[in-house]
């Protein structure tokens, strides 16, 4: 199946208040993701552009570590509830930030990724390396495996939904080829209520 962002738009659209209510408090749940995040907000200069920020429950994690944060999604049913969480919100394509190059201080992408085309993965991350300014820091996570998922329902709403799996391996090959430097790069076994293994980079400008 081909990748359809204007079709995953949608289907965030319609099931924003229900993903809210599922995963705006699921940092409780995952110890990793909260200490990356914590070395990520203590390291990383203002602002911080959370790219793919849902109702903005991941950036609102960083805001409240002292960090400024302006979020970026394509769905804006997702934006207005970003909105309550975060500095700013925005409408915008991850393929093309909305955002002066240099302007940012950090990129934060917990599972955004995910929703493009295989080959518009370095589309995404160059824009990431646009913005940041020199010695800035982007720390972003995918899903582990291979292909794409292709799902008819989502969050118990009846909205189609696909995502591009990666392995680590690919997702450090893609920022060296746009000129981010990583740091750190690793796997994580999945929690109780996930099914696949998570993939978390760090890197810098």
């Amino acid at each position: 199946m081909t990748m359809n962002f204007g079709r995953v738009r949608a289907s965030y659209d319609a099931l924003a208040a229900d993903y809210e209510e599922r995963f705006c408090d699921e940092l409780v749940r995952k110890p990793r993701d909260r200490a990356l995040l914590d070395d990520f907000a203590a390291s990383t200069g203002d602002p911080v552009v959370e790219v793919g920020c849902g109702p903005g429950h991941v950036g609102g994690y960083v805001r409240a570590r002292g960090r400024r944060v302006i979020g970026v999604d394509f769905s804006t049913e997702m934006v207005a509830r970003a909105r309550t969480r975060l500095d700013g919100a925005v409408a915008a394509d991850m393929r093309a930030l909305p955002v002066a190059s240099g302007a940012a201080g950090g990129v934060v992408a917990f599972y955004s990724l995910i929703h493009l085309p295989r080959p518009e993965l370095t589309v995404a991350l160059g824009e990431f390396r646009r913005v940041l300014r020199a010695g800035g820091q982007v720390l972003f996570s995918a899903h582990e495996g291979e292909g794409e998922v292709v799902l008819d329902e989502f969050v118990g709403r009846p909205v189609p939904m696909i995502a591009t799996l990666f392995v680590l391996d690919e997702l450090v090959a893609a920022c060296d080829t746009v000129g981010l430097r990583v740091r750190h790069g690793e796997q994580r076994e999945h929690y109780e209520g996930e099914i696949t293994t998570r993939l978390y980079v760090l890197a810098a400008a």
